[in-house]
């Protein structure tokens, strides 16, 4: 490295302790540090202790990387973990501040960047109003730990200084630019969620006369993306059968229903698979089925596209069609009903549904992990080079 050019280091403060991405299976190479853009990376994790070191170092790419957790931060701690956050960025003098979402995380790397006279960008993945979660959720969303932590910031303001006070905010999505737009409408993109979809390719199955229509599921089993109508729809089909992967507060209660509806034989349930045997199994099925009431666009929708499988999925309540893929998709009534002709109609028709899930792949190819890693990397470099003597 040049000895006169100064080392370039970013400060993260990401939406959950470290160890959360890997419970949750979504470590992913260079996810903080897009195309080794920085030589040192420094973890803000607020966690009373974060010794995920190894996963911090395959999302921090090739830099050097430290892990600070801070502690968990609270109505009567909230001061002194801001405090600490600021004394630490003083001491690392980062070039740029990424906090993973608009409240507490983004309000801190808003604090740590003035602090340490960095820039700072901003990521919003969702919309946070509580109008939107309760047409989400419903009504009890209010008696959720959740909706108490949104009410919290709204109150106190964190979004409005972390939306304003930011020098970008980065949407993962199109759908939450009307949050967004609430505070700014300038220095912002979408840069859709990183997905390493070139590992995604179009099977070489070939359904015979007697085989079963194969569906498939990915996705938490909770009530924003609750499967169960997809598995009535499979009830009233004689020729179908259904793969489940994932688990949640749901999954018990999904088994229950299989029973009941007497296709537990036709039923598959699989907690969790390994990322990469995802690939595969996407490939052994013939139609992707996702029942979701959340915005946005979810990554098994991505995967399976990219994978040449024809999409299922629900009419959503919170846009005119669903985000990227909805043109292209089986776009149906969130209940039964609406999956089996769907369901139907594409298991009729080899032709159709090849030509559906391959228009999908080409349609996702567009937003592959490596443009989005370089999209990234390209608004960090106008960002540091807005610091006269900083880059």
């Amino acid at each position: 490295m040049n000895s006169n050019k100064p080392t370039r280091k970013l400060i993260v403060i990401p939406n959950d302790p470290l160890y959360r991405y890997a419970a949750k299976g979504e470590v992913k190479a260079r996810y903080f540090n897009p195309e080794n853009i920085f030589d040192e990376v420094h973890v803000f994790s607020l966690a009373e202790e974060d010794d995920s070191l190894e996963t911090a170092k395959i999302m921090a790419g090739d830099a050097a990387v430290r892990i600070h957790a801070l502690g968990r931060p609270g109505l009567f701690s909230l001061v002194a973990v801001r405090r600490l956050a600021e004394e630490l960025a003083c001491r690392i003098k980062p070039q740029l501040v990424r906090g993973y979402n608009p409240l507490f995380m983004g309000y801190l790397a808003v604090r740590c960047a003035k602090a340490a006279g960095a820039a700072s960008a901003i990521s919003v993945h969702d919309d946070y109003s509580i109008r939107r979660s309760l047409a989400i959720y419903g009504p009890n969303f209010l008696r959720t730990h959740r909706a108490a932590y949104q009410i919290l910031h709204h109150l106190l303001g964190l979004n409005r200084v972390s939306l304003q006070g930011c020098d970008h905010v980065i949407c993962a999505y199109r759908f939450p630019l009307r949050y967004v737009e609430r505070w700014r409408r300038e220095n912002v993109s979408v840069i859709y969620n990183r997905v390493d979809l070139e590992k995604f390719t179009p099977g070489q199955r070939e359904r015979g006369d007697q085989d079963p229509l194969k569906i498939l599921n990915v996705g938490r089993q909770f009530e924003g993306k609750n499967p169960e109508p997809v598995i009535r729809a499979v009830a009233g089909m004689e020729e179908a059968s259904l793969t489940l992967v994932g688990d949640g507060p749901y999954h018990d209660r999904l088994v229950r229903c299989a029973g009941k509806l007497g296709i537990p034989e036709r039923v598959r349930f699989i907690r969790r698979v390994d990322h990469q045997d995802l690939p595969e199994l996407y490939r052994s099925h013939d139609i992707f089925a996702m029942a979701i009431t959340q915005p946005g666009v979810c990554i098994p929708v991505l995967e399976a596209s990219a994978s040449g499988l024809p999409v299922v999925v629900n009419t959503p309540h919170w846009e005119d069609s669903p985000e990227v893929v909805g043109d292209l998709a089986e776009v149906v009534p969130l209940d039964p009903e609406g999956y089996r002709a769907a369901f139907e109609r594409l298991g009729k028709d080899p032709g159709y549904r090849k030509a559906r899930g391959m228009r999908l792949r080409e349609r996702v190819l567009a937003i592959d992990g490596r443009a989005m890693e370089r999209a990234e990397r390209k608004l960090y470099e106008k960002l540091l080079s807005d610091l006269p003597g900083r880059t």
